[in-house]
This record gives structure tokens, C-alpha cells and sequence, in this order.
């Protein structure tokens, strides 16, 4: 019923542009005359890298309950990832384009290793903006500002997290915009630009994550339901002033959260009579770019209550506090080079009226061989320090990846 509601007003949203008689026909010799032709394309990338942290942090088992010390792990190893993207469009005689996209996982990344399909969405664009219904990333995550970086694994939601791992109960934000409900099914809107702005809006229902929607309204018999619904909207303006160019947002984003409901699922906390208060987010990036230069940043700010902090920190990466990233940016023909960092202050879930200080410095450069084709090398750093005193709150290291990066 869900997936019929939202196909009903995805197609409403469409016609509604054309009168009656010609929508009818339209769909007709359009659609099923030209019918669309998905093609391939999408990534690949492989690199060797080097990491070295501490062996006493603890980290979080898959019950989630019992935490255990990393114990012994490689230094050296050769990771990747991969992505086929099928993607097509066609556009009906009133102008309107109408596009599919199907994002398939070919890599061996261990967040996603476990999923066949990542993306999968589809597209309307008109003249009033731009509609996309189903599996896909919120309007914050695709229009929000930060640093510049020529990073391959990234400085918000670092890559780099798979090799110095997260000590368990660490409270944490990973990225400067908001992620509780990551790639997950929702409907968007981003509207055209208009001197230089552009909004956007997604509406989200608190299903699974990855597509992996229940079959029904209730909580999925195979995991937890974090919230119930939420709202992200963004503001984007760029604007080119001929030596130099701005590029800013900003961003709130509202959760209701699904404590009661998931309290047979965590019989040791106290959900059943909490109070479920909204969690709010609030975001800012800000870059300026001049001749081969770019530098700027972000901020982001996250408030939630204790309760609903404890009930979501061995699910998510969403803590009450304060992140921030900064950056500069240098590229010349097929070379570029860049220089972040970024750091998250949540308030710890171990010691009362103390901060998690987790910080990523990073240093990357990138040559462009041809066209689709990149090396790379990325050099971090990761400190996440826990205000518990215990060793096995914490970790921290330096690592290093070199490889190549292919688009086709």
C-alpha cells in the first residue's frame, strides 16, 4: 500500500503539468513507444594501506552488549570498493524527463559487503524543480557545503573508520550534516535555482536502512525501527563573482525518535515510558574558491536527549554536540592536493558532563592519468579520545592508503 500511495503521487505530481487528454497521451506513445534504456556506469577502487592503532580498545560485539579488545590485526592489507550503476531516462512530450537510477554493490567494503543493492531511485525533473522517490541519501547529505578535499576515502564519513576503528560506547557525529537515516527510502524535492539558491526538502519514513523496507508499517521483525518519521531541509547558494566564487548552506533536520517501541528489543534500558523528544540538527558550510585555490568549512550541531543518545549510539553515529571540518584545497592541470580536518564534541555516554573528542587530520594528493582514471595516495590520522580514563575507551593511530580510482 505504502509503494502504491507513492507511485500515485509521484505520477500526479507529473501529469499535473499537462492537461488531462494529452497526459493520457503522452504516457502512451512515450512511454511505452520509447521506453527507457538503462546504461552502465559507476566505480572502482583498490588500494594497500597501512594502519596502526591500539590493541587494547574495546570494541562493541555483535550483540552489542558485550565489548571486547581488538587484540591482534593487520598493519598492512589491500582493501576496496566497487559500484555498477544502471542508470536511464526519457522525456515526454511536455518536457518533463523522468529517470531511473539502480546502484549495484561489486566491492569489498565491509559496510556494505552484506548488500546487493545500494541507491535506487527515481527522477522527475520539470520546470518546478526536481522530485526523487526511493532508496537514496537525504537533501543535506547530497547538497550540503564543506571543506574542499581531493580525498579518495573521504574526511566526512571517513573511509579510514575501517582501519582504526571506533572504540565501543564512543559518542560520536562522523560528518557535518545529518545521517540517522542514512540511504533509506524517502521523498525529496530540490527546486530549480533561482539567482543562485536552490532548496530542498526530504521527507522520511523511519523504515530500514539499504532498502530493506518490512512488509509492512510495524517495526521489521529482523531489526529496529531508530524513528518513526523525519523531515531534512537545506539551502544552497552558489555564486560565481568572476575572481572568486562562494559556495554556502545551511540545513535542519528533525527526527522523531522510536524509543517505546523498540524497548522488548533493549530489555536493559528503561524505553517503555520514555519520553521521546524530537532530535534536532542544525548545519553551515561555507567555501570559497580563487584561481587554483579553495578553502572553507563546516559546522554542525546536534540536540538530543540522554535516553534517545544511549538507545541510538550501537546503531548510529549520532551523539548531542558539535562538529566541525576545515580545509584548503590546491589544484593545477591533473594534479591536486588538499589538507582537512575534522572534529566531533558529543557528550560522553560513560562519564557525566564530559565530552568524546574524536578528530581526523588528514592529507591527500590525487593525479588525474586520463579520464575516468586516478591515483591517489590519502595520509590520516584518526584520535578518538573518550573522557573515561579506561585505555579501552579510547584509540588512535596513524594511517596511510595508496591506490588507484576508476569512473566509467
Amino acid at each position: 500500500m505504502k509503494k502504491l500511495l507513492i507511485a500515485s503521487s509521484f505520477l500526479i505530481s507529473t501529469f499535473a503539468l499537462t492537461p488531462p487528454s494529452q497526459a493520457q497521451q503522452t504516457a502512451t506513445v512515450e512511454v511505452f513507444d520509447q521506453p527507457i534504456e538503462l546504461q552502465l556506469g559507476g566505480y572502482m577502487t583498490w588500494y594497500t594501506t597501512y594502519a596502526n592503532q591500539k590493541k587494547t580498545t574495546a570494541i562493541l560485539e555483535s550483540d552489542r552488549v558485550t565489548l571486547r579488545p581488538i587484540g591482534s590485526y593487520n598493519n598492512v592489507d589491500v582493501m576496496g570498493d566497487a559500484e555498477i550503476y544502471f542508470s536511464g531516462s526519457t522525456t515526454l512530450r511536455n518536457g518533463v524527463k523522468i529517470g531511473a537510477m539502480i546502484q549495484l554493490e561489486a566491492g569489498t567494503d565491509s559496510d556494505t559487503s552484506n548488500h546487493t543493492i545500494d541507491e535506487t531511485y527515481m527522477t522527475v525533473d520539470s520546470g518546478i524543480g526536481r522530485v526523487i522517490v526511493g532508496n537514496v541519501k537525504n537533501v543535506s547529505n547530497q547538497m550540503s557545503v564543506t571543506s574542499p578535499t581531493v580525498s579518495t576515502l573521504g574526511l566526512q564519513e571517513t573511509d579510514f573508520r575501517r582501519l582504526l576503528v571506533g572504540p565501543g560506547n564512543f559518542a560520536y557525529n562522523k560528518a557535518t550534516y545529518a545521517l540517522l537515516d542514512d540511504i533509506s527510502t524517502k521523498l525529496s524535492y530540490i527546486t530549480p535555482t533561482f539567482s543562485g539558491f536552490t532548496f530542498g526538502i526530504s521527507l522520511m519514513p523511519g523504515n530500514k536502512k539499504k532498502g530493506k523496507d518490512s512488509d509492512d508499517l510495524l517495526i521489521p521483525n529482523d531489526g529496529i525501527k531508530l524513528f518513526r518519521y523525519g523531515v531534512d531541509t537545506t539551502a544552497l547558494f552558489q555564486h560565481d563573482f568572476g575572481k572568486f566564487n562562494i559556495e554556502a548552506s545551511a540545513s535542519y533536520t528533525m527526527y522523531k525518535p522510536n524509543l517505546r517501541a523498540n524497548a522488548p528489543e533493549n530489555p536493559g534500558m528503561n524505553l517503555a515510558f520514555a519520553e521521546e523528544k524530537n532530535i534536532n540538527e542544525y548545519g553551515a558550510g561555507l567555501n570559497i574558491g580563487f584561481g587554483n585555490w579553495s578553502v572553507g568549512g563546516s559546522y554542525h550541531y546536534t540536540n538530543l536527549s540522554e535516553i534517545t543518545g544511549l538507545f541510538l549510539n550501537p546503531y548510529a553515529n549520532v551523539a548531542k554536540g558539535s562538529s566541525w571540518d576545515f580545509g584548503v584545497e590546491y589544484t593545477a592541470g591533473p594534479f591536486g592536493v588538499s589538507a582537512n580536518v575534522f572534529q566531533s564534541r558529543a557528550e560522553s555516554l560513560l562519564v557525566n558532563d564530559k565530552k568524546d573528542i574524536y578528530s581526523v587530520y588528514l592529507v591527500s594528493g590525487q593525479y588525474k592519468i586520463l579520464a575516468g582514471v586516478d591515483a591517489f595516495i590519502d595520509i590520516a590520522y584518526l584520535d578518538f579520545d573518550s573522557a573515561s580514563r579506561n585505555p579501552a575507551a579510547s584509540n588512535k593511530g596513524p594511517a596511510v592508503a595508496i591506490g588507484m580510482n576508476l569512473n566509467f
